[in-house]
């Protein structure tokens, strides 16, 4: 029998107990080294940090590409016959009419030559109206007059 025993407490060093008695194991939570831990974490947040201020400088890029492409709205003085008028007049996209902010009448510019022609119909060149181009303001004149009226 003290064979038994000595077989039975091997196997217990061991892990492996048959019979009635098991091994018990204290399993102790691994807690590691807390400075090991945190170099890791900062290690680990440099790259994000990288990542995220390069996706900045490209999303400010692609914003200031888009505002030097894109045509800004302009505030025009016009005239004719003595009655002078302020609008906001932008030029449109590529397959985008220009529009006059405050006109129901579609413009035909001819801003080099100091010259606008607002048209009834788009088709029809007898219903435009030339307008002699008296000044050309900003964006931010014509951002102001949008907000004011």
């Amino acid at each position: 029998m003290s064979n038994n025993l000595k077989k039975q407490k091997k196997q217990a060093l061991l892990g492996k107990v048959q019979g009635k008695h098991k091994a018990r194991i204290k399993k102790t939570p691994d807690k590691g080294n807390p400075t090991v831990e945190k170099a890791a974490l900062t290690a680990d947040n440099q790259p994000t940090a990288d990542k995220k201020s390069t996706g900045k400088w490209l999303a400010l890029a692609i914003f200031t590409l888009l505002i030097l492409i894109f045509p800004k709205p302009k505030l025009i003085t016009y005239e004719k016959l003595g009655l002078v008028s302020q609008s906001v007049y932008w030029d449109g996209l590529p397959g985008i009419n220009p529009v006059l902010f405050d006109s129901h009448l579609h413009p035909r510019p001819a801003l080099e030559r100091n010259t606008l022609y607002l048209c009834a119909n788009l088709n029809d060149p007898n219903t435009c109206q030339r307008y002699k181009i008296l000044e050309q303001s900003g964006v931010f004149f014509a951002l102001k007059k949008l907000i004011i009226d």
